[in-house]
């Protein structure tokens, strides 16, 4: 199935990329940049992983496609075309577009989470490939809004370095103001600063890589404020508490820190009629703003729905990890692709991203 966003005409998504340049020489060129990039796009949205998967989609809608794209000479490109077309587009451009498409822009408040993730089937070996160098596994860094699940551009690290090593770029590049970044290990105080000096915030998890931090924070943790939760889901039930203490008077210093959270849970299994107590984990968080126990609580379990709203639906519904894409530019452009199709899906409103592909 087709899926185009209501309002998405065909002007409206080939013009999405009318401002790319198209560095083909115009000897021989039989089909325009804009249409190879809007098939592309909405190839991915439709749920093909690969490019011959592309097209035999091609071949199964070519009526459909040429009735709404009315492409000259009524003729449609090959998936080798639009391959030929994405190695010379670059992939933050083409997301760019993208991105101006849906208008998807922070707003004061919003919450930002930062999380890498390695694709694992993207290494190449072989340094016979005239367009990629032999490379390991490519880390990308996915950028969440939480709030309202959309996704952002994503960017390229080291695959020695990690996600707080983006934060200067992402900052710089979306001139955001007023956000909480929001990242699974507080890393150091030079970053926690360059957020705070931006007119940013940050929610951040306190683990061991800060051990003089960590220790105090454990030894002197005072609950001022506690919320608890129960849930019963997945054969398991899970009983969270949520403190916070915003006493730092023996607390070593740490820019910008304003609330301290510490996170208790324990998961009972159910097995067979058995009830199964797992111990109890503590983990504590470090926040530059105030707010109560029950909205940080909201917050840092909203946190993790990068990993189950973004990497997981790529990696189970999309077929990001099994995918063998590994011409480095090719790679990162499949990213945005995948992420434009579940930016698709949630703006129509659809919580299961099979459901929507098919």
């Amino acid at each position: 199935m087709l899926w185009v966003q209501e309002g998405m005409t065909t002007l409206a998504i080939v013009e999405a990329f009318k401002d790319l340049p198209d560095p083909r020489r115009k000897e021989g060129k039989r089909h325009q940049q804009t249409l190879c990039l809007a098939l592309f796009t909405l190839g991915v949205s439709a749920g093909n992983q690969g490019f011959l998967a592309i097209g035999d989609w091609l071949k199964s809608y070519k009526t459909e496609l040429i009735e709404l794209f009315a492409p000259p000479k009524l003729r449609l490109p090959s998936y080798s075309t639009i391959r030929r077309v994405l190695l010379n587009v670059d992939y933050q451009a083409y997301s760019a577009c993208l991105a101006s498409f849906f208008e998807v822009q922070p707003k004061a408040g919003e919450m930002i989470a930062v999380d890498g993730k390695v694709l694992r089937g993207s290494y190449q070996f072989e340094d016979d490939n005239p367009n990629s160098d032999s490379h390991p596994a490519i880390q990308l860094v996915s950028v969440y809004l939480v709030e309202r699940g959309l996704i952002l551009e994503p960017y390229e690290v080291d695959r020695k370095s990690n996600e707080i090593k983006t934060l200067p770029v992402v900052i710089k590049q979306l001139a955001l103001k007023g956000v909480v970044f929001a990242f699974d290990a507080i890393n150091s105080q030079k970053n926690c600063e360059l957020i705070i000096d931006s007119g940013n915030h940050y929610l951040a998890a306190l683990k061991g890589n800060q051990p003089k931090l960590f220790e105090s924070v454990k030894e002197q943790f005072v609950r001022e404020e506690t919320v608890t939760s129960v849930n019963k889901e997945h054969g398991r039930i899970e009983c969270r508490t949520v403190s916070i203490c915003t006493n730092l008077d023996n607390i070593p210093k740490w820019v910008g820190l304003n609330t301290i959270i510490q996170v208790e849970s324990q998961r009972t299994l159910i097995r067979d009629n058995y009830f199964v107590e797992q111990p109890i984990h503590t983990r504590y968080y470090l926040a530059s703003f105030s707010d109560t126990a029950s909205g940080f609580a909201a917050r840092i379990r909203s946190y993790w729905g990068v990993e189950n709203k973004v990497h997981y639906v790529r990696d189970v519904t999309q077929g990001e990890d099994k995918s063998r894409i590994r011409t480095s530019t090719l790679i990162n452009t499949w990213v945005v692709a995948r992420n434009f199709a579940i930016n698709l899906y949630r703006s129509n409103f659809f919580d299961n991203m099979a459901q929507a592909q098919r």
